[in-house]
């Protein structure tokens, strides 16, 4: 009896043991599949961003980080999986009933793909960043289509429910064992049986528990964003068909928002990848203060999320929580003593009003989100006059990829005066494309289509060439238009093409640099390629071209920001201009702009000027210089001609650099003026 008692102690811890090791291979195989998904979703955002020529390396290089990381875990999982499997192979219930040797070829062979994965991501990490733009058409569908198709899948999804199988024959055993022992020495062993198979049991339901606990950790790990701790896209998909499924059963509609962050990018690019860490949980605990328990949340991609709202079918009822959701999002937070500022784009649709299908809900939301974000920090819920606005749109941003080289871009001026005297001192070139069928459109209409740095670099460069010829025509007929205001965008100035489109319609028409004058917006200031701009402003001011700072106070720019930066021009923002007579904080802030260019020795330039109230509260301040539909409209090339000749003659426009000159005296008092010349 002993002997018995002894043998069947042994048996059921031996069960018990393999079971233990069985459920860590589980767990581990389990866990490998995880990390081999992210690890395939990694490499190709790195082969992704390394085939865009625009996208610098301080960007690409925390991305390979992740690989690394990924690969080192995968490989540290496999060498454990080989140690448990060894273990496995010296118990002695494993000798008796081991795997099959299809089971054992199964786990050799995913072994065998794994490697070549491994490897073939460790080519991509380990090569240069021009190599892997070079061969990113190569690698994409070679490398890691075939990796991660579906043989693998299935590879670790049969040993995954292998080790699963097993694992419960296990705990089935051991429980026969242990029932049908403890029947047959029930009498006659009974306290034998407390001492010796309590603590066996207790470890059985350990291992249940544990069994348990460790579905539950996997279950979350694929349902959850790790950053946020919303549910994931997977997570999402899953709701939806489930919440559509009963929409089919009980008729219970539901609604669905998008929510897009706007100039995200710029957050990481002026701050570090934290701030966006912090932006991004900010969002989150925004989107757990205002919607319910029972409210899906999701983050979809790096700055998009999707909230599934049950029993939310009434388009007003959402589209007050989506306004209420833009309200929150864009409130002040901080991160490391910094106020940030985030906004969101909303998009939605309810079923079953805008869809009764997936597909369908997927797609009125998107349209909504688009034209939400058109005008940026807006909720707009789905309607017909949306879907026909995204139509447009699309076909709008089609025909801009063309239209410089079609010559639809054309420009016009809009005059600076002398507030004093009245006098004319030079113009500022405003773009307008001139659209086949839609007629001359304004900026507003089409330059939030041009989100391609080569169409912004185009368009660009069509108008500093046709401010050129215009100027060109003008002083060959003894016209003095005076200096001419262009606008170039961040991207023309972090690198040599913004100089190069300069110097290139100067040599052709044979003009000087300080012709023109070139307007940049406080954004620079936060650019990261700040010191790269700054080189281009100076080098611009070698040549005897004017900065001016447009849209003053509207930004960011600080007053070691105005000392340092190279500039000799403030203008005022109109939307300062438009609260003279309405709002007294805005009439002291004009007067504090005024003053503060003063004494920097810069010119001052209202923009906007529209009533004479206006005028005469600008010119009683101090300032100098101004521009508005009081003075004229923004007119075509044609006009201008007409207006120089109508207003003064020749003479006269040669008087006017006289004036502008005094107008900059008056300003600037002393200091110096105008860019080195």
């Amino acid at each position: 009896m002993t002997l018995l008692i002894g043998a069947t102690y042994l048996t059921v811890k031996m069960a018990l043991d393999r079971h233990a090791i069985q459920q860590e291979i589980s767990f581990l195989t389990s866990r490998q599949f995880i990390r081999f998904q992210q690890l395939a979703n990694q490499t190709r955002a790195v082969m992704s961003a390394s085939a865009d020529p625009n996208l610098p390396e301080y960007i690409v290089q925390p991305m390979l980080d992740d690989v690394r990381r990924a690969i080192a875990d995968i490989r540290d999982i496999i060498s454990r999986l080989e140690t448990m499997h060894r273990r496995l192979d010296m118990n002695l219930l494993e000798r008796v009933t081991p795997q099959s040797a299809v089971d054992e070829g199964l786990y050799l062979e995913l072994n065998r793909r794994l490697e070549v994965f491994l490897s073939r991501a460790e080519r991509v990490v380990n090569a240069s960043h021009e190599d892997r733009r070079r061969r990113y058409t190569f690698w994409g569908p070679v490398d890691f289509a075939a990796s991660a198709d579906s043989i693998l899948m299935r590879h670790f999804n049969d040993l995954i429910q292998q080790a699963h199988d097993r694992s419960d024959t296990s705990i089935g055993s051991a429980i026969s064992i242990s029932t049908v022992l403890l029947l047959m020495l029930a009498v006659i062993s009974i306290l034998a049986s407390i001492f010796l198979f309590y603590p066996l049991l207790m470890k059985l339901r350990s291992e249940h528990h544990r069994k348990m606990d460790f579905e539950k950790k996997l279950t979350c790990l694929a349902q959850t964003d790790a950053l946020t701790a919303l549910k994931n896209r997977s997570f999402f998909n899953s709701a939806i068909n489930e919440l559509f499924q009963r929409f089919k059963r009980h008729g219970a509609g539901f609604s669905m928002l998008l929510v897009d962050l706007d100039h995200f990018k710029s957050i990481n690019d002026n701050f570090g990848h934290p701030a966006g860490d912090a932006t991004l949980l900010h969002v989150a605990r925004t989107f757990q203060n205002v919607f319910r328990p029972d409210d899906i949340i999701a983050r979809i991609g790096g700055d998009e999320f999707a909230v599934l709202l049950p029993e939310v079918d009434d388009e007003i009822r959402l589209n007050a929580i989506a306004d209420r959701i833009v309200k929150e999002i864009a409130a002040d937070f901080l991160f490391e003593g910094t106020t940030l500022r985030i906004s969101a784009s909303i998009g939605g649709a309810t079923v079953p009003t805008h869809a009764t299908d997936e597909a369908g809900l997927v797609r009125v939301a998107d349209l909504a989100l688009y034209a939400a974000k058109s005008g940026r920090n807006n909720a707009v819920v789905f309607d017909e006059a949306t879907l026909a606005a995204r139509l447009e749109q699309n076909e709008m941003a089609a025909a801009l990829a063309g239209a410089a080289e079609r010559d639809e871009f054309i420009v016009y001026y809009q005059p600076k005066v002398c507030l004093r005297t009245g006098g004319h001192l030079g113009f500022e070139a405003l773009v307008r494309w001139n659209h086949p069928e839609l007629g001359l459109l304004a900026p507003g209409v089409f330059l939030p289509l041009m989100n391609a740095p080569h169409l912004i670099g185009d368009m660009t460069r069509a108008v500093v060439w046709g401010v050129c010829r215009d100027l060109q025509a003008w002083k060959a007929t003894g016209l003095l238009p005076g200096p001419i205001a262009v606008n170039l965008p961040e991207a023309l100035l972090i690198n040599e093409s913004g100089f190069e489109i300069l110097a290139s319609a100067i040599r052709q028409y044979d003009l000087d640099w300080h012709d023109l004058t070139i307007e940049v917006t406080e954004d620079v200031f936060l650019n990261r390629y700040a010191e790269r701009i700054h080189a281009s402003m100076t080098r611009f001011r070698e040549r005897g071209v004017s900065i001016a700072l447009d849209d003053f106070g509207t930004g960011f720019a600080s007053l070691l920001h105005l000392r340092d930066f190279p500039f000799d021009e403030l203008k005022i923002d109109r939307g300062f201009v438009a609260d003279i007579g309405l709002d007294h904080r805005s009439e002291q802030i004009i007067q504090a702009m005024i003053d503060l260019s003063r004494n920097l020795g810069k010119r001052c330039v209202a923009e906007g000027i529209e009533t004479e109230a206006q005028h005469e509260f600008l010119l009683n301040v101090g300032c100098g210089i101004g521009q508005g539909y009081l003075f004229a409209k923004p007119m075509p090339g044609s006009e201008v001609k007409e207006r120089l000749f109508k207003q003064s003659g020749i003479a006269q426009s040669r008087h006017s650099t006289e004036t502008f000159d005094s107008s900059v005296r008056m300003v600037g008092a002393d200091a110096t003026t105008s860019a080195p010349r």
